[in-house]
């Protein structure tokens, strides 16, 4: 079935351009994921599951549909074009809005029922995060990858005090009233886990990080976000490429001294899921040390995504990193004309 579109044409019911679609959002997001959490676990990722597909094969995901048109779907086609074989594509591109999907249901049961509905194995990185120097801040480094909420809430599992900075991206008015509600209750449902930890907006709450580090607390980051300019970014080599990414983590660890490191958790099926710490960096002697620790958080990060692509539900903003000049040349197919101004 499809509806016409704004231009007299016709767009399938699931099409972000759909007014169905759109509206679906409500019902999806404020019954079908919490009905999920009252299903028997097997039951509940396979469904679960299956409205990834379904997402996939439209471009169901809460970005393109506050668009009105499948850009993230064409965004990371364009990513998994530099990451994988051409014929791996589509299957990369199916697993992003199953993880996605997943990630979903998963965050909203954790708002929850908290960490008992869920296997994390995390006894290895709870060990070393014990082990940090006392009183010395942590800034820890993820990315949008897998369950990272369910990893943040696994972090204060033994009384750790820990925060997470967290984009105002998502109470843009352009997205589904249903969206912002998800949101809002899942992150008001993991904070109720960080012992007395806050899950922090960093536009506007950047100064409450800081004193938290300061503080000798543990700060965990989203940092798999490009730079806005290549003047205003970090450079460093990242998926393949030299590419700018956001300064945010260096410049907050380097106003405050802290230790720094990364932090992902895996998906291992089912329920079970693996907390995984990169060795930490501690305070470093001067700027030059402090981006070399960070680039080697940031091959950390790297690793784990190619080792579960797929799995990268962040992989859409590939495209828009600043390439370093010797680097965007060699992205530009033969024959491209460059202007010089």
């Amino acid at each position: 079935m499809a509806l016409p579109d704004q231009t007299g044409g016709r767009v399938p019911l699931l099409h972000p351009a759909s007014p169905f679609s759109r509206w679906l959002q409500g019902p999806e997001f404020d019954c079908f994921l919490p009905a999920l959490g009252q299903l028997p676990q097997r039951l509940a990722y396979a469904l679960a599951h299956g409205r990834g597909r379904i997402n996939a094969r439209h471009d169901r995901d809460w970005v393109s549909l506050a668009h009105a048109q499948p850009h993230v779907a064409e965004q990371t086609r364009r990513a998994l074009a530099e990451l994988v074989p051409a014929d791996q594509v589509e299957g990369a591109l199916r697993e992003r809005y199953r993880t996605l999907a997943r990630e979903e249901f998963e965050t909203r049961l954790l708002a929850r029922r908290g960490l008992a509905a869920f296997d994390v194995q995390s006894d290895a990185a709870l060990d070393a995060l014990a082990q940090r120097p006392a009183g010395c801040g942590l800034l820890l480094l993820t990315a949008h990858f897998d369950n990272y909420l369910l990893g943040v809430a696994a972090l204060a599992a033994r009384g750790e005090r820990v925060h997470l900075a967290v984009s105002d991206v998502v109470s843009d008015p352009r997205l589904h009233p249903a969206i912002r509600r998800h949101f809002e209750l899942k992150y008001a449902g993991a904070q109720q886990l960080l012992n007395g930890g806050r899950i922090w907006r960093i536009e506007q709450h950047t100064r409450h990080c800081y004193r938290a580090l300061k503080a000798g607390e543990v700060v965990v980051m989203l940092t798999d976000a490009p730079a806005l300019s290549p003047e205003a970014g970090v450079w460093l080599p990242w998926l393949g490429r030299r590419r700018a990414v956001a300064q945010g983590a260096l410049r907050m660890a380097a106003g405050t001294g802290c230790a720094l490191g990364g932090v992902i958790c895996r998906h291992l099926g089912g329920r079970r899921h693996a907390l995984e710490l990169s060795p930490l960096h501690p305070p470093a002697a001067d700027e030059a040390a402090l981006e070399a620790d960070h680039a080697v958080v940031f091959a950390f990060l790297e690793q784990h995504i190619r080792q579960a692509l797929g799995h990268w539900w962040g992989m859409h903003l590939l495209p828009h990193y600043p390439l370093a000049p010797a680097e965007a040349a060699a992205a530009m197919p033969a024959g491209t004309v460059v202007e010089h101004r």
